[in-house]
Parts: C-alpha cells; structure tokens; sequence
C-alpha cells in the first residue's frame, strides 16, 4: 500500500493547483457569457412558439366562453388563447395544446388555408359568410377562421372555399409564408426569431406593426396586445415590457425598400412611449421609415390628441376592427423632430443631457407639478391607479403650487433668447416651448393666444418653427384648462436658447426632472412620419 502515498499526494496537488482554478474560470466564463446574453438588449424581434397557445385568463374576455375540449361552460376560471381563439378550463390544457393547432406565426402554407375555430363566436358580428342568417354566439357551435374572421354555420362549411384571403385587412397582415424564423438555442433556453420576411406581392401592402406594454393603462396594454394578436399574425406584436422598441423596428429593417408604401407602427401607450418609439426610429436611421400610429393610453395623450386619435382609449367602446379601418384611412404626415441640449454650468454636476423633443418643453411650476405627480407614481406607496385618480392628484398638486409658488420670479432665475434675441419677461412661474397645439393634457394656448391676436401666424407641427409662451401662475394654468385666459405671448422661433440659473423643475414631453443651473438650447433636428387621422367617423376619442 505504500504506492497509495505518493499518489494520493499527487491528487491532492492536482486538485489544489490544477482541477479547482480550472473548474472555477470554466464556471466564471459561462456565467459571464449567460449573464451577458441576459442583460444584453434583445433586438430582434421574437417569435412565440406555437406548439402551445398563448393563454389568457378568461376572466379578461369579459363574454361567456365555453371550453374547445369538453364544452363546458368557463364560470370560474379558465384560459383563452388570445391568438386563436381556441378556450379550455384547466384540466383541458394540455390536452388542448395537443390536438387544437394555434395559429401558425411562420409556414410554408401557399396558398392559406382556412383555420376554423368552433364556437365561442364574438356578440357584436356573428353572421354566416354562405347564407347571411344569424350563427349561435353562445356555445361551441358554427366555426370562425382566426385569419380572415369569416364566420359559417356548421352546415355551411362545405360549401366555403379552402384558400383563405386573410379578409379585409390583409394589406395590414404579414401571412405566415412571408415569415422565415431562425432558432436560437443556448444551454439555459430556445427561442425563434425572425429571419427574413418577403412581401406578398399585394397592391398597396403596408404590414402593420403594434408595440404597446401590458404594464401600462390599468392594463389595457395588455387588452390592447391581445386584440391584435387575434386579428394580425402575432408575430407582428410586440410588448415593450420584454422587448425594447429596436425588436419591432427590425421588421422595418428586413423590408427595407422592398415596400412600395412604408410600414405602420402601432403605438398603444402615452406620449412617452410614442416619444420612445419615434426616438428609436431616429437612431435605427432605417432606409424607409415607418409611419406611426397612436392608441392613447394615460392622462396626457397631448400628440395624439392633435394626431386625431383622441384623448384617451376605451376597451369597452372601441373595438380592433374600428383602429385598423382608421389606419387605412388616415394620412402620413410629418412631425418636426427637435433636440434639446442641456449642460450645466458647474463641472460638479454631470447632468449634460441630450434629448429629442416633439411636444413641448416647460420650466417652471407647470413642470413642478408633474414632477410631483410622477415622484408619488413611483412610490411603493401608490397603489391605487386610474385615469379619475390621477387627473385628482394633478389637481391637487397644482392646489400645492398656488400656496407654495416654489416657481415664484422665474423671470429672474433665467434668460430666455429667441433666434440668438434676449426677450424681455414679465413676472412669470413657466416658460412653456411648444411644438404641437396641444399642452397639459389638451390646453391649445397658441389658439388662445390668437383670440386676442388675430394677426398671430398659424400654428404648424411641420414648418420647423416653435412657439413660446409663458404662464403667470398655478392659478392661472387652471383659467387657460377651462379657456378663461390666455398665456403670455413670448413669439415664434428656429431656436430657443434658455440659460437657468437657478434649480428649477424642467419637463420634455411630460417626462419631468430637478434641473441644476445649466444652459440649455433647443434646436431643429428632422422631421418624424405620424398618421393623422382626420374626420369624426370612427374617430378615437
């Protein structure tokens, strides 16, 4: 046994100095490398594998739904694949994702197919395609295709074409034999992404794209996500809570100068994420850029206000169909694009921003008050949240601010200079840099302003020219909301160049922050495409 000693010394010695660091740096190198593709931003856009359906909670579909497998009736709780269609409770899951195909994101299917869904028939359109009489919309009767949405009788379904022509949005559709993925595999995970996407050689396709967070709106993000994953491919939605903007645009990317119309972009939340989105846009510096469309959610909403889109969206009063005819009819047109350049005075503070602007800029109690309003959403404390609750805490805010008046000589805590001219300021709480006609959740002050001068020019959200205004107070902010006054008139620029000497509360499309002493200008950048819907038939609003 004496051969043991030597052997055993020599393991010890291999454990200590060879076995273990070279375990631990094999172990540092595929933490780093998981950890760095888990941080790293996602750009391409993602694709749900369809060998299960995308299941919701049922109590979200808000209509009586009766499960694909044994028909019964979903009471309690039940799920609802908000892609297809198909509805199962929960012992029928899994046997659901086995013998009831999703809709497919991606094939090589030319041409489609109907994909017929029995029953579960939606309230408001239920009528058979063949004989024009009324479908039973309660239980698992008649069948519906979950492309094209054509309901038939089941007796009715024999004499119904097998090819599908994906309806009457189909200029809006990417069918799935447009749609190559590719797979992504690591040790940890598997996903498909998207490849490359040919057109369908239609006339006038323009494939629309919808990007919205399920977090935001009391959840009519999330309403608004399923809603177009029922009526569009899903692969062409896309939610901001996983993946960032640049994931969608790549569909932009992929088409590149193939379309001979731009694509459209779908933005359903405030007007910080449109801001968002646009600003991704600007930095892909994409060859064809997309038009972009709006479906309000939040309080503020002022750029879809002046889009046409409205003041605010409803899940329970407009329904998909209607914001996919809006689009087809709305008009591109083009948003000026500004950047705003903020560098502080003192080396101390390494507070140099560079933004991009497309509503307005304020400083002052206007920009205080919505600093406010943001700090107590962001607090652990704010549990309670709605369209009513925060139009109250604004309110009571701007209440604060009368008593306070923390923005009290802003005249003399800053130089305003107009195309390279110092103005001269009256006794003033906000200077306001407008872009659009629309500011503090609809005040239009530049049409206030005309009411007492005609002779003003117009207003443009395209002429490369901004407007600046000033507002004497809280109290006043409050008289222009009910069009009981009229902001002071400062005048029109290219430029704007505001040096701040004081902090103060500065606000760029509502997005609101504590500004040191800084210098901060204001000039012209290009120009974005936004949809404009005009006229009150269907409108949003």
């Amino acid at each position: 046994m004496d051969f043991i000693a030597p052997i055993k010394s020599l393991w010890d010695s291999s454990m200590s100095h060879v076995f273990f660091p070279v375990l631990a740096g094999i172990s540092i190198i595929i933490l780093t490398t998981h950890l760095y593709h888990h941080l790293k931003p996602e750009t391409h856009v993602p694709l749900r594998d369809t060998k299960s359906h995308n299941w919701k909670s049922s109590k979200v579909v808000g209509e009586a739904t009766h499960c694909s497998i044994c028909e019964n009736l979903l009471l309690t709780k039940g799920y609802y694949c908000d892609s297809c269609g198909v509805a199962a409770d929960p012992p029928c899951l899994k046997n659901a994702d086995k013998t009831l195909k999703c809709k497919s994101l991606s094939n090589n299917e030319k041409p489609m197919k109907h994909h017929w869904v029995k029953g579960n028939l939606p309230s408001y359109d239920h009528i058979c395609r063949v004989c024009s009489d009324a479908c039973d919309d309660v239980g698992l009767t008649d069948y519906q295709c979950c492309w094209c949405h054509t309901i038939v009788h089941t007796r009715c379904l024999p004499k119904v074409a097998q090819e599908c022509d994906l309806g009457q949005f189909r200029q809006l559709i990417v069918p799935p034999y447009s749609v190559e993925v590719m797979s992504r595999r690591t040790s940890i995970s598997h996903r498909l992404m998207l490849s490359s996407v040919t057109s369908p050689d239609w006339d006038d396709w323009s494939p629309l794209i919808v990007v919205a967070n399920r977090k935001s709106g009391n959840n009519d993000g999330d309403l608004v996500l399923s809603c177009f994953r029922r009526l569009l491919n899903p692969a062409q939605v896309v939610d901001l809570a996983q993946w960032p903007p640049q994931a969608a645009l790549e569909w932009c990317q992929l088409l590149g100068p193939s379309l001979a119309t731009p694509a459209v972009v779908l933005v359903a939340g405030g007007d910080g994420t449109v801001g968002w989105v646009l600003n991704a846009i600007h930095q892909l510096k994409l060859k064809v850029e997309p038009v972009v469309g709006i479906v309000p959610l939040g309080t503020g909403n002022d750029l879809s206000r002046v889009l046409g889109w409205g003041s605010e969206h409803s899940t329970s009063d407009i329904t998909g169909e209607q914001i996919l005819r809006n689009i087809q009819r709305a008009t591109p047109v083009k948003l000026d694009r500004w950047q705003v350049d903020v560098r502080p005075f003192s080396h101390i503070y390494r507070g140099h921003k560079q933004l991009l602007m497309y509503n307005y800029l304020s400083i002052g109690v206007d920009a205080q008050v919505t600093l406010d309003f943001h700090t107590t959403r962001e607090s652990p404390f704010y549990l309670f949240s709605s369209r009513v609750f925060n139009k109250l805490l604004y309110l009571l805010f701007g209440t604060q601010q009368c008593v306070e008046r923390r923005c009290q000589d802003l005249e003399n805590k800053l130089e305003l200079y107009l195309d390279g001219v110092k103005q001269e300021l009256p006794e003033i709480e906000s200077v306001v840099v407008l872009n659009i006609p629309s500011w503090g959740a609809g005040v239009d002050l530049w049409s206030l302003l005309k009411q007492d001068m005609p002779d003003l020019p117009e207003q443009s959200i395209s002429d490369g020219k901004l407007e600046v205004v000033a507002v004497y107070s809280s109290f006043h902010i409050a008289q222009l909301q009910v069009g009981l006054s009229s902001p002071h008139y400062i005048g029109q620029a290219s430029s704007v160049k505001i040096k701040l000497k004081n902090k103060m509360a500065m606000q760029v499309d509502g997005e609101p922050w504590n500004q040191q002493p800084a210098e901060i200008n204001v000039n012209y950048v290009n120009q974005a495409s936004v949809l404009q819907l005009e006229g009150e038939e269907e409108e949003l609003s």
